[in-house]
Formats: structure tokens, sequence, C-alpha cells
């Protein structure tokens, strides 16, 4: 039946008849292969966790970032994923557009392992993998925090789980450096409140006059947890560098003349004018 609601598109009440006639399935079932959308193939953990939840139900998780990223995307284009967790946003986005080259970082070990697995059985020779936690130094050994049983909350911070393994920091300057990356012409982020560390550990790239479109998200609670930053530092610093700040809304970019500072928000940042629909 799974296989039924994936082929079914978005409805009302889509989620909620999926939790009532799929409830077993939901709870009971782990380590699962699905195929999604475009032929995408995943090895989810569990189908508690939402990412798990959406590829399980839809076929795909985020469409509507994911065509976000493959519009702002260049021919032969490079895509960095920073968080990239099970390989929910970067396996759909490689499959669909061969002729870009994508970094995948993501700093769970046990996580990485999906990650890992996914790239593998979609066959993607475009893609690299990097595993390490994303921050403002190279090779910190910091904690990292993520929970078995919802397997896309992973944070620098104990805030999803006390348990946490040891893993090395990287900058996103030191990988592009490292990969002999140039130009990276699109940056996804999704690391929890810690936006800030990451960009300012990218400030070679950012600063640059050729910076990299970025797409992340505010989550005010992410970053008053993320070691006693104020919520909207990460976007302070962007416009320090020079970025214009676009907050995304019904497949339309809103360009925005202050930071939010509360609320949660999906977001894209860009020192080019970008199209205001997609």
């Amino acid at each position: 039946m799974d296989k039924l609601f994936r082929s079914l598109p978005p409805f009302k009440g889509k989620q909620r008849l999926a939790r009532v006639l799929l409830r077993n399935a939901i709870k009971n079932r782990r380590n699962l292969e699905i195929t999604g959308k475009y032929g995408c193939g995943y090895i989810i953990p569990n189908v508690m966790e939402s990412v798990g939840f959406e590829i399980f139900i839809n076929g795909a998780y985020e469409p509507e970032i994911q065509e976000l990223i493959i519009k702002l995307l260049p021919l032969n284009g490079c895509f960095f994923d920073l968080g990239a967790n099970i390989g929910s946003i970067v396996v759909p986005v490689a499959k669909r557009r061969p002729d870009v080259k994508a970094i995948a970082v993501e700093a769970a070990p046990w996580v990485f392992a999906y990650l890992e697995k996914n790239i593998l059985i979609n066959e993607l020779k475009n893609v690299q993998l990097v595993n390490n936690a994303l921050f403002d130094e190279d090779d910190k050994e910091l904690d990292f925090f993520s929970p078995e049983g919802d397997f896309a909350k992973g944070s620098l911070s104990p805030v999803f789980t006390k348990e946490g393994v040891k893993v090395k920091s990287k900058k996103v300057d030191t990988i592009a450096k490292d990969l002999k990356i140039e130009k990276i012409d699109l940056i996804k982020i999704d690391v929890e409140g810690f936006e800030y560390f990451v960009f300012k550990g990218g400030e070679n790239l950012l600063k640059s006059d050729e910076a990299p479109i970025l797409v992340f998200e505010f989550v005010d609670w992410g970053e008053k947890q993320a070691r006693g930053l104020e919520p909207g530092s990460a976007q302070r610093l962007l416009l320090e560098m020079g970025y214009t700040l676009y907050e995304i809304r019904d497949n339309k970019l809103l360009k925005r003349d202050t930071i939010f500072t509360s609320g949660y928000y999906n977001m894209v940042a860009s020192k080019k004018e970008i199209p205001y629909s997609f």
C-alpha cells in the first residue's frame, strides 16, 4: 500500500490518512528500501522520522527545495550539500542533474553509512562524500549528537540526545581546497542552528566575487542553543558579507529588508539577482 501512496499526488489529509492505514509499517519497519520519485532509491533507517516518512509516502523529501536547487544550478555547476543526512536532497539533485558535481557532507558516522549506501545504489558517479562536522575550525574533535530513532536530527549541541560521538571538524573553505574546487555555485545547508559557524568557516568562498547561492533554514531555537548565538546571527553575518536575503514562500523568493529573529523559515541568500519564482 505504501507504493500506492507514493504514486498519489499530495492532497489534503494524505499524511493523516497514511498514518492511519500504514500505522503498523510506520511503527515497525526498519532499514527499508524505497524507490521514490525520479527512480531514486533510498535505504531508510525508519519511517517514524519526518524525512523517512515523507519519502515513504510521497517518494521525496522537501520537493520544493529540490526544484529550487535544480533551477538555480547552472549547467556543469558545483553543488555542496552540507548536512546531507541520508541523501534525501543530494540523491535526487545528482540523479536529475548528471552534469552537476556534488559534494555531500555529513557528520554522524552511522548516518553517513546510509548516505554511502544511497549514493551507491543510485550509481551516482558525480557525488563525493565527506564525513566531518562542519565548523569554523579545522581538525577540532567535537561531540556530535545524533539520536538513532530520529536520524535526521543531528547537532553539535545535546538537544536531541545526550549521547554523543567524537567527530573531526572541517571548514567549508578547507573541504573545497582539499577537493581542488575553485568555484561552488550553490550550497544547501541544514545544520540545526550552527549555520553561523559554517559560514565563518567558508569566509573565503562567501566573500569572493563568485560567492555561491545559499539555501538554508532559520530556526530561532536552533541558533539559541548553538553556543550562545543570538537568533539571526547567521543572517547578520551574510549581510556583512554582501549577501541579499530572501524568504522562500509559496514557490516564490521574497526579498528581505530585515532579518528574522524568531520563528522558522526557509531562506535563500545570493549576491546576484535571482528569479522571484520557481
